[in-house]
């Protein structure tokens, strides 16, 4: 399978980055919102989030959503730090087998359902422990809220394809999402589901042969 392989897309929450729903939950009802536990799930979160992760709308209108539901006073950059704590490291194993297979020639891109509260925290914070940027992990990052389109969705997955000039026969796409590996298969594409928290990177160095 290896062997045809010239392009590898990687989910990033779950897959890349460590997920940590309990303390995310804990951190909500810390600051008054424990209704927080039935909305966030990691792979069907409340209609809120989602409306969110499509980029139909904005951080600060589930803020004030989140103040209408919980009744307090909340401040948004609380309810930022709570979402926050969803978001866990990337082990640098995985980065550092990303940048080798750019190294090697394979062409690495990322496809994910994520939001601008998390992303600007992505950016800055995940992508640095070597000096480096997510830039230069990833040729280009197809993210749910810009493109204004959800996985399992065929249409993002033809949007990516087209836009990057990616053949799905060729490329691995890597994600803990059921759905989103199920879509991805039917369309094409060569396809990995990683359980949480796994090392994959041995894999990884395979595709380098």
């Amino acid at each position: 399978m290896f062997e045809s392989i010239d392009t590898v897309v990687f989910d990033l929450g779950g897959v890349l980055i460590d997920l940590y729903r309990d303390r995310c939950v804990e951190a909500f009802r810390r600051i008054g919102f424990p209704q927080a536990e039935q909305m966030l799930g990691l792979y069907h979160p409340a209609d809120i989030f989602i409306r969110l992760e499509s980029g139909q709308i904005t951080t600060a209108e589930v803020c004030e959503y989140i103040r209408r539901k919980s009744g307090k006073p909340i401040p948004d950059e609380a309810i930022r730090e709570a979402y926050l704590a969803f978001i866990g490291p990337i082990p640098v194993a995985k980065l550092r087998a990303i940048r080798a297979l750019r190294e090697a020639g394979k062409r690495t891109f990322a496809l994910s359902n994520t939001n601008e509260m998390v992303m600007p925290h992505i950016r800055e914070r995940l992508f640095t422990a070597d000096g480096l940027r997510m830039e230069d992990y990833f040729e280009k990052a197809y993210l749910s809220y810009e493109m204004k389109l959800l996985k399992p969705d065929p249409a993002i997955f033809r949007a990516m394809t087209a836009d990057a000039g990616m053949e799905p026969e060729r490329t691995l796409f890597i994600d803990d999402g059921p759905r989103n590996v199920e879509a991805a298969r039917e369309l094409g594409f060569q396809v990995y589901k990683p359980e949480p928290e796994e090392d994959f990177t041995p894999m990884l160095r395979e595709l380098i042969g």
